[in-house]
């Protein structure tokens, strides 16, 4: 084709499937309030009501929403975008193309929220430009009707001169269709708007305070009057005064721990125009159900709205500080076994790209996901499970629960020391005498902390037999031990730590630490063979090798050829105490 011979086209839309589709991509009939609530503050509101009803003078009883503001109402040019598809007025951008300001409203989509309905009636008062007043009164009728028909619906209106009234704006949509007015009961659309709209906002916690103070009047199905709604996102109060709490609840008291820790614009590696903001609450569920209603409990009958703690807690996802729905929560990046269900936070991103319905971060950049992970994960592990308010109720949890293990009743001892002597009988015993001390009987072990106890035993009788000195001990994950593989001298360093983990076997997963600062395993028996894999928790994999010096037979997880240096011996007490020192357990005599 020569380039004479082309020509220009212009790409052109459907407009009743351009509509139609945004529309209907609003899935969540409760997405009506998060946008009117938006648009209300948007446009400067202090006081927003929301009225839900069922117009009984109606064979239907078609349902009613009514959402009223005294922002500052709308002028020509924002009635008309309240129509238009893609149009959003109060959206402002500096010379680099970043939004400016705090307004929700960006894309010109919200409001065809309003149109699975009837009929919809816009009425306000603003203010021009000029300085005159401006009151309008518009009207559309069946427009997803008529989009379903291929059609874009029109609408009509009055306008006449406002001066001498408030500004105001009120939108009435009538008919709004839903599968369920249930979802239009009081105590549901309460907690939508604490939640996932404006309201829900997290942004107190980070001491902005634009809308502090602003107020939601709701009524919704069920209520006789509404019900005044503060703005912001409700926590329950902290309580991490440990000692109070257990003085007041003994062995409980976990339930009723509330902590917070707030960090407000994180950098991102990479993104230096970028930051997220953390808000991350630890809370015990009797604190949760004491604070949200809304949670199931016992000695309650579950009602339809009511949900329990794993559908609601985690971490979320927040653009504008508004939280997205709980199949966005983002738990994996601070799991840490089933811990995430008693964690009530939240992280921000202004730079999320969210989807039409708001519904989904899946239109951000992937390599942006990626660092947000990697910050907030780097801020978990480094600011808040190492903090000393997290130590302290790890450690106090622990003790908690060796505490709770102790106690037991009288028939449930009677049935454990049957059960204990069964296994007594079948204990493999040793008897061995160091030099200069006198003889003891030594138990083969079955269980991790059975491993440590006889590994305690030997190194008292032989200091020499093992080349590292344990430093501290744990049973927060499993049993494993602190160590430095030399005696310290001019004080304890941090960086001449290691890690020593007992286990009852060696197998081909470890799953409690990493190999980078494990310096040994001590374990009853290896069955793996020579050559085996092993591989630790975050999926670095380790060669074992097997070989036999003159007085034992080594065992050592080999380094990778970058870490020459890094090996992890491995001791396996069944076969090295037999090798070194003669001890062969031998079935208990009777």
């Amino acid at each position: 084709m020569e380039l004479s011979e082309r020509k220009t086209g212009t790409p052109k839309s459907k407009e009743d499937r351009s509509f139609l589709g945004i529309v209907e991509n609003f899935t969540d009939p409760r997405e009506i309030l998060r946008e009117g609530i938006s648009n209300a503050l948007d446009w400067g509101a202090s006081t927003i009501k929301i009225t839900v009803y069922e117009d009984a003078t109606r064979a239907d009883k078609e349902l009613v929403i009514k959402i009223r503001d005294n922002g500052l109402g709308l002028t020509r040019e924002r009635f008309f975008a309240f129509w238009n598809l893609a149009d959003s007025p109060g959206l402002r951008r500096d010379k680099f193309g970043r939004k400016l300001g705090e307004p929700v409203g960006e894309k010109g989509y919200g409001t065809k929220t309003f149109w699975k309905c009837r009929q919809i009636e816009v009425e306000s008062v603003a203010k021009e430009e000029e300085g005159t007043a401006w009151h309008v009164l518009g009207e559309m009728k069946e427009p997803i009707n008529i989009l379903k028909q291929g059609k874009v619906p029109q609408y009509e209106y009055a306008e006449g001169p406002g001066q001498g009234k408030e500004s105001f704006t009120e939108v009435t949509i009538k008919g709004y269709h839903t599968n369920s007015k249930e979802d239009f009961r009081h105590e549901t659309l309460k907690d939508y708007a604490q939640w996932f709209t404006k309201f829900g906002s997290v942004e107190l916690e980070l001491s902005i305070g634009t809308h502090k103070g602003e107020k939601l009047e709701l009524q919704g199905l069920g209520r006789a009057v509404p019900e005044l709604i503060p703005f912001g996102h409700p926590f329950p109060p902290v309580s991490n005064n440990i000692k109070q709490l257990q003085k007041r609840w003994q062995d409980t008291w976990k339930n009723y721990y509330v902590n917070k820790w707030v960090f407000p614009s994180v950098a991102i590696e990479g993104y230096p125009s970028s930051s997220v903001d953390v808000v991350f609450y630890l809370e015990g569920d009797s604190a949760k159900r004491l604070h949200n209603t809304m949670l199931t409990r016992r000695g309650r009958t579950a009602e339809r709205w009511h949900y329990n703690v794993a559908d609601r807690y985690g971490l979320y996802v927040c653009k504008d500080w508004i939280p997205l729905p709980p199949s966005q929560r983002v738990n994996e990046w601070v799991l840490e076994k089933s811990e995430w269900t008693l964690y009530h936070a939240f992280v921000n991103c202004q730079d999320f790209a969210l989807t039409a319905n708001r519904a989904s971060i899946g239109n951000t950049d992937r390599q942006l996901l990626i660092k947000v992970r990697e910050a907030v994960e780097k801020l978990f592990k480094t600011r808040i499970k190492a903090s000393e308010e997290y130590k302290a109720y790890e450690e106090e949890i622990e003790s908690t629960k060796q505490r709770g293990a102790i106690e037991s009743t009288e028939e449930g001892e009677k049935d454990d020391l049957d059960k204990r002597y069964y296994h007594v009988k079948k204990k493999r015993l040793a008897q061995y005498q160091s030099p200069k001390r006198p003889l003891v009987t030594l138990v083969e072990p079955r269980q991790e902390v059975e491993v440590l106890m006889l590994y305690s035993v030997v190194k008292a009788l032989r200091p020499d037999l093992f080349e590292f000195e344990i430093v501290d001990y744990s049973t927060s994950r499993g049993i494993d031990a602190l160590c430095v593989l030399e005696s310290p001298q001019g004080g304890l360093q941090k960086g001449n730590l290691r890690y020593v983990e007992f286990k009852r076997a060696l197998t081909h997963e470890f799953r409690d630490h990493t190999f980078a600062r494990l310096a040994a395993i001590v374990c009853w028996e290896c069955n793996l063979e020579n050559g085996a894999k092993v591989s630790d928790f975050a999926g670095k994999e380790r060669i074992l090798q097997i070989t036999k010096t003159d007085d034992h037979t080594v065992y050592m997880l080999l380094a990778p050829p970058e870490l020459p240096a890094n090996n992890i011996k491995v001791y396996a007490l069944k076969d090295y105490l037999n090798e070194k020192l003669g001890i062969s357990f031998k079935t208990r005599v009777s």
